[in-house]
């Protein structure tokens, strides 16, 4: 995807803005699809890696779909041993940031092509988005990190607000599980496993529960076959969100 000039002021959006959301819609609202779709540039990656380090520390902690996105970068990137050693030592260092760090002459790239930046961005908004309610403090160190690229304030709205409205499944209706599917960790529950397990481990407890409730076996047992159905349901709307939102999904 090519870069557009953009003549826009300190609150003016990219003229690009709006083809690269509907092409994150595309991509399921998952950064690491976007930029293998996309692709970013090499000399933008260490960047990406050390803001990613900064907002996943936010809460503290990093966890393991942090992790696990990061290595799904990597393999987009087809990252060899060396790139991916450096790209890890600059996530490391933004986690001990107290503020995005991003190069002076990367914000004046920014400025005059926002199309690395917004792409960066994009995937960086990721990591708020990942698994249940959102987290205000990822969100806060995300926007902080977004606007210390180059980007407008009003940008980095747009693509947060565009995974906050894109990335939940509902509550799955009467007469099913009362806890709304509202994140990873909910949805991978749903089929019997945890956010922490791989995909293919993620399919086969999916490929369990969906066996469990399937018509022609509950037509053999005692189960009712109106719960049954929106059992089933439930499990497949789970599926189709682990299968857009796990950092392996491809």
């Amino acid at each position: 995807m090519s870069a557009k000039h953009s003549h826009n002021s300190t609150d003016a959006l990219p003229e690009n803005l709006s083809d690269l959301l509907r092409e994150l819609a595309s991509c399921g609202h998952h950064g690491a699809r976007l930029l293998e779709r996309t692709g970013l540039p090499r000399w933008a990656r260490g960047t990406l890696f050390r803001l990613m380090g900064y907002v996943a520390k936010a809460d503290g902690r990093v966890s393991e779909l942090d992790i696990r996105y990061g290595e799904s970068l990597m393999r987009n990137f087809s990252a060899g041993p060396r790139q991916r050693r450096r790209l890890i030592r600059r996530f490391n260092t933004g986690k001990q940031d107290t503020q995005p760090v991003v190069p002076l002459w990367f914000r004046l790239l920014t400025r005059r092509w926002p199309d690395s930046a917004l792409r960066l961005s994009m995937a960086l908004a990721h990591l708020c988005y990942q698994d249940g309610p959102d987290s205000a403090a990822r969100i806060a160190r995300c926007h902080t990190a977004i606007v210390a690229t180059g980007l407008p304030a009003t940008a980095s709205n747009r693509i947060l607000q565009s995974y906050r409205g894109k990335v939940w499944i509902t509550s799955p209706g009467e007469g099913t599980s009362e806890t709304p599917l509202t994140g990873l960790a909910r949805a991978c529950q749903v089929v019997g496993g945890k956010p922490s397990d791989s995909l293919e481990a993620l399919r086969q407890a999916y490929r369990k529960q969906r066996s469990l409730y399937h018509p022609d076996r509950v037509q053999h047992t005692d189960m009712d076959p109106e719960l049954a159905r929106a059992r089933l349901e439930e499990i497949h709307k789970a599926w189709d969100l682990i299968n857009r939102r796990h950092p392996e999904a491809r």
